[in-house]
């Protein structure tokens, strides 16, 4: 089946704090889980950048109601395509939290290893805008600087 990506850059609108984090993703676990859509979410530096991937128009119903919401500013869609599989099949939505990872209770995955690993294992438009995104954030210092 294809499959719909959108990825776009936003900065938040004020500090997040773990707790709110935790809370942003639990609604958004729930919402998509229900909606067969998965991705990826990476907070760092104030700015977040998401991938979502799903059936076409469930994503694009979804980014309009991200587009709206107050949490974040200055916007910017960085791609969208139609895709034979999806990049995160059983990932309800990963997370990367600055220098910590948050909601280990919740099952939610660190996608730093992820990124990178994956990325260069197989570069796809959307990898390579997470990893681009977590190289500039300093979210890969450990992966990517020689040991």
């Amino acid at each position: 089946m294809i499959q719909y990506q959108i990825v776009y850059y936003s900065e938040a609108t004020k500090l997040f704090s773990e707790q709110e984090i935790i809370e942003l993703l639990t609604k958004a676990n729930q919402y998509n889980s229900a909606r067969g859509i998965t991705g990826c979410l990476v907070y760092a530096n104030n700015k977040f950048i998401q991938l979502l991937e799903g059936e076409h128009d469930v994503v694009v119903e979804l980014y309009e109601k991200i587009k709206k919401d107050p949490r974040h500013k200055n916007l910017l869609t960085v791609i969208e395509m139609s895709v034979s599989q999806k990049l995160f099949p059983s990932w309800g939505m990963g997370f990367k939290f600055s220098e910590k990872t948050v909601l280990d209770n919740l099952g939610a995955i660190d996608c730093a290893k992820w990124i990178y690993s994956e990325f260069n294992l197989e570069a796809s438009p959307g990898k390579e805008a997470i990893f681009n995104f977590a190289v500039r954030q300093g979210l890969m210092k450990s992966q990517v600087l020689p040991f």
